[in-house]
């Protein structure tokens, strides 16, 4: 199982940002995001693909420019005619960072994927996977559980392209389309310790108030961080997506507890009346990690 859902555990917000325009790149170091997005698919038109290819790599040789957050590369897909340099040139890429990519359909891609990014002798690197369309949704168990994949994502405009339904209903997903997707595509991240990204792209994308009750629809459902489309959303996301004040002081006392229980040979403890056994300590234990606060007693068995 992989360990993505807590070493990215206090991963709330993914800034998506074009590479090629300036404008937006060059608020990378002041933006509130937790990790950036470099995006060499959606947003680099087919004569710009090498350029941006080329400035990406070129970026990630100099990491302080992301002040220390967590970097993804979001490549082009194998079907397309650039995904294979996208892949060589990150295999020799310096840095720490993931790779994103798109519109996955089988675990047959994400081998061939993994060996292309090792040929160069460098490091392995973990696998942001989006879910985008039937194929994948269909294929989704493996693809969860394949080497190397620390994340999921749920697209659901592109699988809404795919299938043939509607994206949208008014300010929110067209549930009878989406529920379904959404759902297994929490479930399998949690099933197999991955995080799991959502997005916060609506029609009416401007307006703060219905971005913030679509972001919160993502953390309701499981899903434990959401790319941003606008540097005008990270501060919703980021306040939606991590644990509230009570809920990390909950965490607190619920760790505390079961850990004084565990050194004194009991099988659980009680708080407030109420059994806590190892389940609620782990769930406890993710909500504190997902606050940046040092996980409990690593003494304690999973």
């Amino acid at each position: 199982m992989s360990d993505g859902r807590r070493t990215y555990a206090s991963m709330r917000s993914i800034l998506e940002v074009p590479i090629l325009n300036d404008k937006f790149w060059s608020k990378v170091p002041g933006v509130a995001a937790d990790a950036i997005m470099i995006d060499l698919e959606d947003s680099a038109a087919p004569a710009t693909k090498d350029l941006a290819r080329a400035k990406s790599v070129e970026w990630l040789g100099q990491p302080d420019y992301f002040g220390g957050r967590t970097i993804i590369v979001r490549v082009n897909n194998l079907s397309t005619p650039w995904a294979l340099d996208d892949l060589q040139a990150l295999a020799e890429a310096n840095g720490d960072f993931l790779v994103c990519y798109p519109k996955v359909e089988t675990v047959d891609e994400l081998v061939q994927v993994r060996s292309i990014l090792t040929s160069g002798g460098g490091p392995e690197r973990g696998l942001h996977v989006m879910i985008e369309t039937a194929r994948a949704l269909i294929e989704l168990d493996r693809i969860a559980s394949a080497d190397g994949v620390v994340g999921l994502h749920f697209g659901y405009v592109d699988l809404a392209a795919d299938v043939g339904s509607r994206p949208f209903d008014g300010d929110g997903l067209f549930e009878p389309a989406n529920y379904y997707p959404r759902s297994k595509i929490s479930l399998a991240a949690a099933a197999y310790g991955l995080f799991a990204t959502g997005g916060s792209l609506i029609p009416d994308y401007k307006d703060i108030d219905k971005v913030r009750a679509f972001v919160r629809m993502w953390r309701d459902i499981g899903f434990t961080a959401c790319i941003a489309v606008s540097p005008a959303h990270l501060d919703v996301i980021n306040e939606i997506m991590a644990p509230s004040p009570a809920e990390i002081e909950s965490a607190r006392i619920i760790c505390a507890a079961y850990e004084e229980a565990m050194a004194s040979g009991q099988p659980a403890a009680m708080v407030d009346g109420k059994v806590v056994t190892m389940p609620d300590f782990r769930v406890a234990s993710l909500v504190l990690a997902r606050s940046g606060i040092a996980s409990p007693s690593a003494g304690i068995p999973a």
